[in-house]
């Protein structure tokens, strides 16, 4: 007994989990270790690797089997898949974890294959903090295997059912991780052609002004063409037995290119005009073959750099931190011809026919350009330890402190008129996080009510520009018996306006399709965008209640249900749908006519005066194999279970299920698959959207977004939202369905006689199955080039469900029709894949 607890204490610790001693610290980083030691007779299962900090337990987790049943590519799709298990009810996007640790960026681990992953965590927002980040975002911790390499191509092709637009991917990635060590390089490309209004079934009849015909559709761009190139690299090297290193970059070219439709043109033709056909005056509307003058190109050229240092000093934890990026974009944009010009013409030239073709008599417009060049580079230092020991545990802390700047220098041509703007910003930050054990069952301390802790958080942000803003937060959690958590969490949160929402270059586009509700028709404006700088800081008020559980020990199977409150002043948003609150409430960001037709809509971001939102999540995610496993083999245990098997959270110091903790759940996973078996996934999240109310400017009533208001272009809030995700695995055969259905909602109109508009529900249900032809055994052994090959084959969109909109009086506004929407429908999918170890 004595040779096991020695054996136990020197597995115990994990990479992702600071310990008490230098000692324990190097046991946990040397990457020779297996999680299971073998003696006879007895198994000892040790504490899982890459355990996250914070001792929160995970919302979903999957290990290595249950990983390939969703046939990702990488870990980038991975993450788009999984899409409504990382999505947080705060709005935040999720932080991204390598084996418990902090990375330089997401583009360190994008291109990583599946195979390389031992675990995926996906932890609630209260982890976040012990990583110095804001709690409105879930995290992902991504366990890799200790050994590993491989070189991996990828070709993936799409194209819409109804044709008109190919889109082709090529991503390529090599990597190699060895213990402590990792490197990576990807290389990727992406290019689409454009799709125009001509090969879809869009009706521009009922254009304001009259526009029929070919040439209302002609050169109008639904969807633009694409090109993207990009490469990344990481590399990661233990300095000595307590410091690690983490290098990355990347550089992305990418690029886009659309149509804008035809130059129109409004003329007075007087009844003097010998080709006037009627002697009267009349007002002649055409187009002009000149699809060049009103196109736009973008240009977007980015580089990045990232580093990240870690180890410990004595029992504390470091962390330091370093991004820089540099976002260059370049845009062009047609203004059309001079209108002007052309109707001096006719008006003094009688000899030109008004009627007829006057494309080689128009003059081309210059052309509005911007170009926007921004910098950002930060760093930042985080501390984790425990400084003291209660009763219950010890107390676990986090301190941050963070540095950084950012500019924005941009300069536009609008109408001839240039217009420079610059931007800087220097910040400071910082952060701390308290974990307070108050009752521990394993310690004997208050038992009845189980494991409970307190957390409290702080953090404060000084920036140059803007003064300074400041966050607070508490919460608790409990697990008052086994496979149940608990969890009450409250912030006040601060936010200022980033510098590209207060200083992006100014950008009008021509020929943009609205619904004018005050006239009932589609029409086609100029529309502005970029940054405003008169924008305010906004502040957030978030309350959140969480239970976690797990019903049944024996089955992986885990409900989780969250309720979350949030009240919001100033928030910051992108301009929402133009409805008549809206303009009423913002005259002065609408131009209109003398006759009251819409010309302009300054659509640059704002302050809404106040919002608030309050819904529940609930969901429940389970897995278990399938199939008669194949006997062991000589000299190895049944029932072997998952890596790492035994308990679902190990123990030990700093571990969950350790001293300090509190709100675990202390669950086993259930049963693994074994050799032979296959893996069945299946996993539910529904949303309930109970409030969700705008105020835009003080003084007004609320836009209640559930009933009947808008401030989005694809109508109001949908009250319920259901996300259901299933995959089978076996043998190398697999296929994954993700399903999502958002109910229907109304907009409606104003008592001037504006028509309301409804949206109908939509059910999407993508699929995707694969074949890896690895495990085919007889046929690798009859071709031996078809090792590591995998192909799939994908439906996106299945049903071809789209957004049906009606208006009361019967017809479909322009912009609402469903090609308009949604141009691609049913896409079909084809994916090659050869990955070599």
């Amino acid at each position: 007994m004595t040779q096991i607890a020695l054996m136990l204490l020197a597995l115990a610790p994990t990479a992702g989990v600071a310990q008490t001693t230098a000692a324990q610290t190097t046991a946990a980083q040397t990457p020779q270790e297996e999680p299971t030691t073998v003696l006879p007779d007895v198994e000892v299962t040790a504490a899982r690797r890459g355990v996250a900090l914070g001792g929160q337990e995970p919302i979903v987790s999957y290990d290595a089997a249950q990983i390939q049943a969703f046939g990702a590519t990488n870990i980038g799709e991975l993450i788009t898949l999984l899409e409504a298990q990382t999505r947080s009810a705060r709005g935040g996007s999720p932080v991204f974890l390598v084996n418990g640790r902090r990375i330089s960026g997401f583009r360190e681990i994008r291109g990583i294959p599946p195979e390389a992953i031992e675990r995926f965590d996906v932890l609630p927002e209260e982890t976040a903090l012990s990583y110095g980040y804001s709690a409105n975002q879930r995290v992902v911790n991504i366990v890799l295997k200790a050994d590993f390499k491989s070189l991996t191509a990828s070709v993936n092709v799409s194209r819409p059912e109804q044709g008109g637009r190919t889109t082709t991917a090529s991503e390529n990635n090599v990597l190699r991780i060895a213990g402590g060590d990792r490197w990576s390089l990807d290389i990727n490309g992406t290019t689409a052609n454009t799709l125009f209004e001509t090969e879809r079934d869009i009706d521009r009849s009922a254009t304001a002004g009259g526009a029929t015909g070919d040439q209302a559709n002609a050169y109008r761009t639904l969807l633009p063409k694409t090109d993207e190139v990009s490469v990344a690299g990481t590399y990661k090297h233990d300095l000595n037995d307590k410091v690690g290193m983490t290098l990355s970059g990347s550089l992305e070219d990418s690029s886009s290119f659309s149509y804008q439709g035809l130059p129109n043109l409004l003329l007075n033709v007087p009844g003097t005009n010998p080709f006037s056909p009627s002697g009267q005056d009349e007002t002649l509307f055409s187009y002009l073959d000149l699809p060049g003058s009103l196109t736009r190109k973008t240009d977007t050229r980015t580089a990045e750099l990232g580093t990240v240092f870690d180890g410990y000093v004595g029992d504390w934890r470091w962390t330091a931190t370093g991004e820089y990026s540099r976002v260059e974009t370049d845009t062009s944009t047609g203004r059309g011809v001079d209108e002007v010009a052309l109707q001096a013409l006719i008006a003094g030239d009688l000899t030109v026919n008004p009627f007829g073709d006057l494309t080689s008599r128009a003059t081309v417009n210059p052309r509005d350009t911007a170009n926007s060049l921004a910098q950002t580079a930060t760093a930042e230092l985080v501390l984790n330890g425990r400084p003291y020991e209660l009763p219950a545990g010890d107390i676990t802390s986090t301190f941050k402190v963070g540095a950084g700047y950012q500019s924005l220098d941009s300069e536009s041509v609008r109408s001839g008129v240039a217009v420079d703007r610059s931007q800087s910003r220097n910040s400071g930050s910082v952060q701390a996080n308290f974990d307070l054990p108050i009752s521990n069952v394993d310690r004997g301390i208050l038992p009845k009510i189980g494991d409970l802790s307190a957390n409290v958080n702080l953090a404060y942000q000084e920036l140059s520009d803007f003064g300074g803003v400041s966050s607070v937060g508490a919460g608790l959690n409990w697990s008052p018996v086994e496979r149940l958590s608990l969890s009450a969490n409250y912030s006040d949160e601060g936010k200022a306006p980033t510098v590209q929402q207060l200083n992006d270059p100014t950008i009008s586009t021509p020929n943009t399709p609205v619904f004018d509700f005050r006239n009932s028709q589609t029409v086609e404006i100029n529309q502005i965008t970029g940054g405003d700088p008169n924008l305010k800081a906004e502040d957030r008020r978030i309350l959140k209640l969480g239970m976690n559980w797990q019903p049944v020990s024996a089955q992986d199977f885990r409900l989780n249900l969250a309720y979350t409150r949030t009240e919001a002043d100033n928030e910051i948003s992108s301009f929402p749908a133009i409805t008549p609150d809206l303009e009423a409430a913002l005259p002065d960001r609408f131009v209109r006519d003398a006759d009251g037709n819409l010309l302009s809509i300054d659509a640059r971001p704002l302050n809404f005066f106040k919002r608030e939102q309050q819904d529940v999540q609930w969901g429940f995610n389970f897995s278990r194999p399938f199939g008669k496993p194949n006997p062991p083999e000589a000299g190895q245990r049944p029932g072997g279970g998952r890596p790492g098997g035994g308990m679902m959270m190990g123990g030990g110091p700093g571990g969950p299920g350790g001293p300090g903790g509190g709100g675990r759940m202390r669950g086993s996973r259930g049963p693994g698959m074994q050799p032979g078996q296959g893996m069945f996934n299946l996993s539910l999240t529904h949303t309930w959207r109970v409030q969700d109310e705008v105020v835009i400017r003080e003084g007004l009533e609320p836009l209640d977004l559930l009933d009947g208001d808008s401030i989005s272009g694809s109508g109001g809030q949908s009250r319920h939202e259901v996300q259901l995700q299933t995959g089978l695995f076996k043998n190398g055969l697999g296929a994954f369905v993700n399903a999502n259905w958002r109910a229907g909602t109304t907009v409606n109109g104003d008592a001037l006689g504006s028509p309301d508009l409804d949206f109908s529900g939509r059910t999407t249900v993508n699929l995707f199955a694969f074949a890896d032809l690895t495990q085919r055994t007889s046929w690798v052994e009859r071709f031996p080039f078809l090792k590591g090959t995998r192909i799939g084959f994908g439906v996106q969109n299945i049903f071809d469900d789209r957004v049906s909109v009606t208006s009361s009086d019967g017809a479909t506004p322009i912009n609402y029709q469903r090609d308009y929407l949604d141009p691609q429908g049913r896409v079909f999918r084809i994916n090659l894949r050869k990955i070599l170890f």
